[in-house]
């Protein structure tokens, strides 16, 4: 069976899930689909993923629900704990050198981050090339206007999800040449936030980016 991975966007995962996924086995598949991604997070830095966690993962596939879905999705909160304090004990400055497979400063993990926003985001790849192609030329396009004619869209929600994209792109640019540590819990809640679906979408990139501009003012009053 396909997996997370295999596609673009958290709504084609879902609606493929949806179509070929019996209804009661609908919450553990989507489950498991995060549960691969975070696997694949280790995949591609070559690092082994933790045996205690694979054994978990085959205990909870072989049990029955409910109790089967609640204990993968408390689970994958674990996950996510032992990558952010795997990637942040890296980024103390514990490198052995040039091999090094994962970011090891403040700047690199920032850089890994944008490179991803710019791969797998299309909102954020549209802003990035808006910023660097686009903007600032004679007759260029406002911001909102060229979201619309680029993208074909038209729902208020997704031109300020676009519009939320291109604030994100700015502090992280600014924490990025000011060398600042990015917060723990927003790395991976910037890794995912395009895939989150639904109205809250918003609403959580409007939080977050907040709280990164609260970041920088110390920074800037200084």
């Amino acid at each position: 069976m396909k997996t997370r991975n295999d596609f673009r966007t958290q709504e084609e995962w879902l609606a493929f899930v949806h179509e070929t996924v019996a209804a009661e086995d609908i919450p553990f598949t989507l489950a498991i689909g995060l549960t691969r991604m975070y696997q694949q997070f280790y995949e591609v830095r070559s690092q082994p993923f933790p045996e205690r966690l694979s054994s978990e993962i085959e205990r909870i596939s072989a049990m029955a629900e409910p109790g089967r879905t609640q204990e993968l999705e408390a689970l994958n909160n674990t996950i996510m704990g032992d990558i952010i304090q795997f990637l942040f004990t890296a980024s103390s400055g514990r490198s052995t050198g040039g091999d090094c497979p994962y970011p090891v400063t403040p700047r690199e993990i920032i850089e890994q981050l944008l490179e991803h926003l710019r791969t797998k985001n299309p909102y954020f790849a549209l802003w990035t090339h808006y910023k660097d192609n686009v903007s600032g030329r004679e007759s260029a396009p406002e911001w909102r206007e060229y979201v619309i004619r680029t993208m074909g869209v038209g729902e208020d929600r997704e031109i300020e999800f676009a519009h939320l994209m291109s604030e994100l792109g700015r502090c992280l640019d600014l924490y990025h040449q000011r060398e600042m540590p990015l917060p723990k819990h927003f790395y991976f809640q910037i890794w995912f936030l395009y895939r989150t679906n639904g109205p809250e979408r918003n609403a959580m990139t409007r939080a977050l980016v907040q709280e990164l501009v609260e970041g920088l003012e110390p920074c800037a009053s200084a």
